[in-house]
């Protein structure tokens, strides 16, 4: 039996060709959709990047930090005694000469205490005088009986010579009676001499005892009145050396204690430096390190001179001495920046410092392809470092064009810039 076979139809087969072709334009789309997805991943804007030129030469290791000037000499001014504030001379910021008077205090209580002792003073002096004039004359009064009994000794004394005289002679006018009387009396002025004599010295004793008694009583009052004199003469509050007035905190008509602070002075010709150097880099700072420090108006050269051992605030107090003459600018408080010169490195390879590199570490970094239309990562070893610039040991090579911005984000190994990099150059 025949079959008869039947031809297909011409709309059947158009629809399939319009399928098909339909079915390649979906493929190639999802396709170009893919792979441009995927390369706009690793597609970055250079506008914001940092980057530069691995250089080789001289690399002076640094270490910036700032601070402020310092006075070296720093005094409060302070006072004895209670007081009243009377009136201000001097405010904070004037500058002044020893002696200058920066402010007046009254105290009516020390004042009349002065006038009390003075008086007692010269009322002790007139007591004492009047027992130095009363002693001396008791003394010149035992010097005349000390005279008086020499007289009559040496007058008992002729008489029993020229008595000795007769009788040896064999003259009996003066019985012997008489010549013993004589005798006897010549003894008794002799010891009334001797004690007379000895009473004189006990005088003069008793005066020497009773003046130095007397002057240790005028010297003790009189270094009271001393005292209480300077106590007021301090009311008048004086510079204590040519200075500027770093801080003036009374007004008048206010009330102070002994021993407050009245007034702070600084010399204005003596300064040193206070810099606050970051913690992790203070290990390289030693004594005698050459420092440059900048006022944004001039520079100063000067030496560390003390390096503080307690860490404040993450950072270490470095004191610059300053060398050479002092710039006009110069003032207390006067901020300033730092830079410690560590170190001179010679023919090493440096650049710029990265984000976040330290030293003596590895990181990795991207460096700029020759066609500079892409960077790749690599690792980089760094050595010293400086305030500015960082030391490369290994990984890199003179000329080299490193990425100095942070780029921990980028997830691939090779990125690719929207525009070549030839144009930074």
């Amino acid at each position: 039996m025949d079959i008869v076979r039947t031809n297909k139809s011409p709309l059947l087969s158009r629809k399939a060709k319009v399928m098909s072709v339909m079915g390649l334009i979906v493929v190639s789309s999802l396709t170009l959709f893919f792979n441009h997805h995927t390369s706009a991943s690793n597609l970055v804007d250079k506008a914001p990047l940092l980057i530069d030129t691995v250089r080789r030469g001289e690399l002076k290791v640094t270490v910036r930090g700032s601070g402020v000037l310092v006075p070296a000499q720093i005094r409060w001014i302070t006072t004895p005694v209670d007081g009243r504030v009377e009136q201000v001379f001097k405010k904070a910021g004037a500058e002044v000469k020893q002696g200058d008077v920066l402010l007046q205090l009254s105290n009516p209580e020390l004042e009349e205490a002065l006038a009390q002792a003075r008086w007692e003073l010269q009322a002790l002096e007139a007591e004492i005088h009047a027992e130095q004039v009363a002693l001396e004359s008791t003394l010149l009064d035992q010097e005349i009986a000390v005279v008086d009994e020499k007289l009559s000794l040496e007058r008992a004394q002729l008489t029993l010579a020229a008595q000795e005289q007769l009788l040896a002679q064999g003259i009996v006018a003066v019985s012997k009676i008489d010549f013993e009387e004589v005798k006897i009396n010549v003894a008794q002025y002799r010891q009334r001499f001797a004690l007379e004599q000895q009473r004189l010295q006990k005088r003069r004793e008793n005066l020497a005892a009773q003046l130095r008694a007397g002057d240790a009583r005028l010297n003790s009052l009189r270094k009271r009145v001393a005292r209480i004199e300077q106590q007021v003469t301090g009311l008048t509050v004086v510079a204590s050396m040519d200075s500027i007035v770093q801080a003036m905190p009374l007004e008048p008509g206010q009330q102070i204690g002994a021993g407050s602070n009245l007034a702070m002075l600084a010399r204005n010709d003596q300064f040193f430096a206070e810099l606050r150097i970051p913690e992790s880099q203070i290990k390289d700072v030693q004594l005698g390190q050459m420092v440059t420090l900048d006022t944004r108006a001039s520079q100063i050269t000067g030496t560390v001179q003390r390096i503080d051992p307690v860490v404040s605030d993450s950072a270490v107090l470095v004191e610059v001495a300053l060398s050479g003459e002092l710039p006009k600018e110069v003032r207390p408080a006067l901020s300033v920046d730092g830079v410690i010169e560590i170190a001179t490195i010679e023919d090493t390879l440096f650049v710029k410092r990265p984000v976040m590199a330290s030293g003596f570490s590895q990181a990795s970094l991207y460096l700029l392809a020759n066609s500079g239309e892409q960077a790749l990562r690599r690792a980089l070893t760094f050595g010293h470092m400086s305030s500015q610039y960082i030391e490369i040991e290994h990984g890199a090579a003179e000329g080299e064009r490193v990425i100095l911005s942070d780029t921990s984000h980028w997830q691939h190994a090779e990125v690719r810039f929207k525009q070549s990099f030839s144009s930074l150059q």
